[in-house]
Formats: structure tokens, C-alpha cells, sequence
């Protein structure tokens, strides 16, 4: 017999063979038939390809919001004004007119009373105002438009000075213009106040005049004469034609004689508006007034101011006052386009009671 053939190679060749047996066996093993186990990495493939899809999905949802964060021109802001909260009723009263500041400051003015005058007509003359060419009316229709008050008297009653003033002018106008026109007034007197209203001026003309008493420059108190009524320049008949201007002695810048008046014992003045349904004055509107408890029975007539000529107010900005209405209940009627529109009003003595009438065509 031959030698052993595992006795004769030495430990490390053993070693090797072994080795390579043991990887002939695994390889013969995954090539000739695993066949479960060639199956679970198949099924594992498969089951990574799965799960890969949702992993796609979020990357989508990472990579969307960072596509959107690319910059962009933001949209210029807006700014939406905020109104500011209107007065309630009792809120402090808003002034009329309100002034819109332009280079200077405007005084604004609130509502009030003002009657800073007396009446031109020494005791025992007549001291009311004529209501047949009141200012701003036309009489009849055919005159002129009225830019003061008439108060009608004997020829040669004294006419007194209303407030404290000077005497700026004092005699006739045959040469120098004061109204529409030469010889207009005849022999006036023109006073400036000592007072300033809302930092104007105030003036007052007395026209027709008889006779001056007073010279330019000379200061004159309360109830001082002036001068005497008469019918001089364009007169039917003798009365003091009297004027209030306001800011300039000018044929232009007259205002309502009856708003600046005391009023007499038991009397006071009516003012107020008759608007159009946008809000603007309607000019040469008749209104008529009635006592309450006689409600067919006018008593008064007064026109809505024209728009042209004359002016309001400074404080109130009426379109229409008149003077010495007797304190109690008043209706205030008016026609318009065919519609009447009727004011229930409570007259009050010595101050001014204030109606506007909105109309609705």
C-alpha cells in the first residue's frame, strides 16, 4: 500500500483546501438551486422600490416651497385712509363756516349771536325795520337788489349812532361812489366800529340822510346823533337806509342788518336755509310765515337771499333772516316745483332761531 495521502501535505496545505472546498460548496450552492433564498432578495428589491415612491414624493414637497421662495417684486402696499369718527350729538357743535387754511390762518367761527347794534331811530320814531324791501329781496320784483334795511320816518327824526365808532365818512356821495352808483345815497355817514368781529372790520352806512351832524374822524357813542332822516339820492320817500359791512367798507361786502339788531322786548330773529337735494342753497325762494294757531293767515313774506351781490352771514351762512318775529309757535311755509313744504318752529325772544328746509326736487 502507498502512503497516506492526507499523511504526507503538511498542515498549511490542508488549511488552503480546505478553504477552497468549503467556497466550492457555497458557490455550487447559489448557482445550482437556492431557490427560496433568490426569492427573498427579489421580494426585498421589490419591497425598497416600494417604500422609494412616498420618498419621492416628500422630496417633491421640499423642493416645491423652495421652487416658490425664488424672489420676487413685492407688490407695493396700499394705504387705505381711515375715517375719522363722526360728532355725536353730544360731540362740541362743528363751526360753519369751516375755513380751509391756505397761507394764513382763517378764524373758524361757531354759531352765536352777535347783535352788537342798537336801532338808528331816537325814542318815539319808528325803530322797526320795514318788511316791503327787506335785504337781499327785490320789493316787488322790480327793484334793485336791497343791500341793507329800510327804517321809513318822519323827515328830520334823529338818527343816532348804533355802537361806538368813528365817523370815516360824512356827507354825499355826488362825486365819490359808496354804493351802486354817484348820488346814490345822497348825504351819508359811514361809521367804523371800535369792535372787530372774528379780527374784521365792522362798518355801517346810514343813507338818505337830511342833514350830517358828524365829521370824519370824530368819535361817536351808542345813541349819539348823526344826522336826521331824509329821502336824499335814490328816495321815494324819507327813511334811513342802513347797512352792516363786514371786512371792507365796500358796496360788496354787506351782510343781514337783522342778524347784528337787539332785538326788541318779546321778539327775535328767524334764520336759517332752504337747501336743494344735493345741499345747495336755493336763491329768491319766497317763504311765508304764519302763527301756528292761524295757520291760514300769513303774516310775513321773506326771500332766500340771491346768488349773487349780497352775502351771509360770517357765522351763521344763512341763505334767509328776518327780525322782529314775535316769540311763539310759527309755521314756515314754501312752494317749490309744485310740492309744499311746511317748518314748525318755536320762536324765541331775544336770540335766533334757526330752520333749514331741505327741499326734494
Amino acid at each position: 500500500m502507498g502512503p497516506d495521502p492526507l499523511r504526507t501535505y503538511p498542515p498549511q496545505i490542508w488549511f488552503v483546501l480546505s478553504m477552497a472546498l468549503i467556497l466550492g460548496a457555497l458557490v455550487a450552492a447559489i448557482v445550482f438551486g437556492f431557490a427560496p433564498g433568490s426569492a427573498k432578495v427579489t421580494n426585498s428589491t421589490q419591497a425598497l422600490a416600494t417604500r422609494a415612491t412616498p420618498q419621492e414624493s416628500e422630496t417633491a414637497m421640499v423642493t416645491q416651497p423652495q421652487a416658490a421662495a425664488t424672489p420676487t417684486r413685492a407688490p407695493l402696499p396700499t394705504f387705505t385712509h381711515t375715517p375719522q369718527p363722526t360728532p355725536s350729538a353730544t360731540s362740541s357743535p362743528t363751526p360753519s363756516p369751516t375755513a380751509t387754511q391756505t397761507s394764513s390762518p382763517t378764524p373758524t367761527l361757531t354759531p352765536s349771536d352777535h347783535y352788537w347794534l342798537e336801532r338808528p331811530i331816537a325814542p318815539g320814531g319808528n325803530d322797526r325795520v320795514a318788511r316791503f324791501y327787506a335785504y337781499a329781496s327785490r320789493a316787488d320784483g322790480t327793484y334793485p337788489i336791497h343791500h341793507g334795511v329800510e327804517f321809513v320816518n318822519d323827515l328830520g327824526t334823529p338818527a343816532l349812532a348804533v355802537a361806538p365808532g368813528t365817523v370815516i365818512v360824512a356827507g354825499d356821495d355826488l362825486t365819490e361812489v359808496y354804493g351802486a352808483r354817484t348820488n346814490f345815497y345822497g348825504r351819508l355817514v359811514i361809521l367804523k366800529l371800535d369792535r372787530r368781529y372774528a379780527g374784521k372790520p365792522v362798518y355801517v352806512l346810514y343813507g338818505h340822510l337830511s342833514q350830517v351832524q358828524v365829521k370824519v374822524d370824530q368819535h361817536v357813542g351808542t345813541g349819539e346823533r348823526i344826522g336826521l332822516v331824509g329821502m336824499t339820492g335814490v328816495a321815494e320817500g324819507p327813511h334811513i337806509h342802513m347797512e352792516v359791512r363786514y371786512g371792507k367798507n365796500d358796496y360788496g361786502k354787506t351782510v343781514n342788518p337783522e342778524l347784528w339788531l337787539t332785538p326788541k322786548e318779546g321778539v327775535g330773529t328767524l334764520a336759517g336755509k332752504v337747501l336743494s337735494p344735493t345741499g345747495e342753497p336755493l336763491p329768491e325762494v319766497k317763504l311765508v310765515l304764519y302763527r301756528a294757531s292761524q295757520p291760514e293767515d300769513p303774516v310775513r313774506e321773506v326771500m332766500t337771499y340771491p346768488d349773487k351781490e349780497v352775502n351771509p352771514d360770517p357765522l351763521w351762512n344763512e341763505n334767509f333772516a328776518t327780525g322782529d318775529v314775535e316769540a311763539g309757535a310759527w309755521l314756515v311755509k314754501l312752494y317749490h316745483k309744485g310740492q309744499l313744504y311746511t317748518e314748525r318752529v318755536s320762536v324765541k325772544a331775544g336770540i335766533t332761531t334757526w330752520v333749514t328746509i331741505h327741499t326734494r326736487e
